[in-house]
């Protein structure tokens, strides 16, 4: 072999351990949050077992509490399911999905009905505005056929879809995250607080997802032998409020597990992500939530700091 040959091997060996590298300190830069050099501080007083608030403009964690405490996270799985979803088909939400019935999944539901037409994107839109179970398994069959066929293999789609759920999230930082199902109904759907705050860092900051919450309300036109419009309605309480643009809960009534992430555009226009894991109750999680933004803006006064010009995100939103 000639020097320059090892020399250009040298080079490409060297590119590709300084790509590493780059990558290894930018994923620490948003985990341990190095980027800004603010102070973390504990949580505010709240019910929840757990808290953890970061900037997701920065990576910087703002306040912790029981950060490390594996936790049922239930629906807020479905964060990780959109996420995919876009990942893998993000330029093709206008294709469709013929429900079948082994898409009738229980517990929450967006009103699918065996035969309907539904396209990727109004499925979207059930999992996250309603929570929907049946569209969150809809979705999942249908990212899982389009994997295994690009990849030219058989096998369960589902199966093949939550393994890309926890690749997808243990590339984002959320190293302890289990899932078994799409949508959380399963008790080994686990995960930290943290990660479920660094896996809605990057949803709440995704331009292909963020539309999913503009509108509290939307009417949909569905296909099919039986055409028809579903009106979906979120119950995301909070959804809207002083500057939220998007949350998700994740609930468990006979177990008393309450959980709540939520998106807050500070008035300085950073995304700040604060996830409750286990707060005391349904209208609890709420409180702890407005509490925590409340405190925001008084504990990390950059927060406080208006832009010129700037917008409220919902502001010129047209929703059918």
């Amino acid at each position: 072999m000639s020097t320059s040959s090892v020399s250009r091997q040298g080079r490409v060996r060297w590119r590709r351990l300084a790509g590493s590298i780059a990558g290894v300190i930018a994923a620490s830069a948003l985990v341990a949050g190095q980027a800004s050099g603010q102070q973390t501080l504990a949580a505010p007083k709240v019910t929840a077992t757990s808290v953890f608030v970061l900037n997701a403009n920065t990576g910087q964690p703002l306040y912790l509490k029981g950060e490390n405490k594996p936790f049922r996270i239930l629906s807020l799985t479905k964060l990780i399911t959109a996420y995919v979803l876009v990942e893998r088909l993000g330029g093709r939400l206008s294709d469709t999905v013929t429900i079948t019935k082994a898409h009738l999944a229980r517990g929450s539901t967006a009103g699918l009905r065996k035969g309907d037409v539904w396209t990727l994107q109004n499925l979207l839109y059930g999992m996250l505005l309603v929570s929907g179970n049946d569209a969150a398994l809809a979705i999942a069959d249908h990212v899982g056929r389009t994997i295994l066929a690009q990849e030219k293999k058989r096998g369960d789609p589902r199966k093949r879809f939550v393994r890309e759920m926890g690749s997808a999230a243990a590339a984002l930082g959320a190293r302890n995250a289990r899932f078994a199902d799409p949508y959380g109904i399963s008790p080994a759907n686990v995960a930290t607080v943290r990660d479920v705050g660094l896996i809605a860092a990057k949803v709440f900051t995704d331009p292909r997802l963020l539309p999913a919450w503009q509108c509290p309300k939307r009417t949909l036109n569905i296909g099919g032998p039986a055409g028809r419009s579903v009106t979906l309605k979120t119950t995301l309480e909070i959804l809207g409020e002083d500057n939220v643009v998007g949350a998700k809960t994740g609930t468990h009534v006979g177990k008393s597990i309450y959980n709540l992430v939520t998106a807050w555009r500070a008035p300085n226009r950073q995304t700040i992500v604060a996830v409750v894991l286990g707060a005391a109750n349904h209208s609890s999680r709420y409180k702890d939530m407005r509490t925590i933004l409340a405190a925001l803006p008084h504990d990390f006064s950059e927060l406080a700091e208006p832009v010129a010009g700037s917008a409220h995100q919902n502001g010129n939103v047209s929703c059918p």
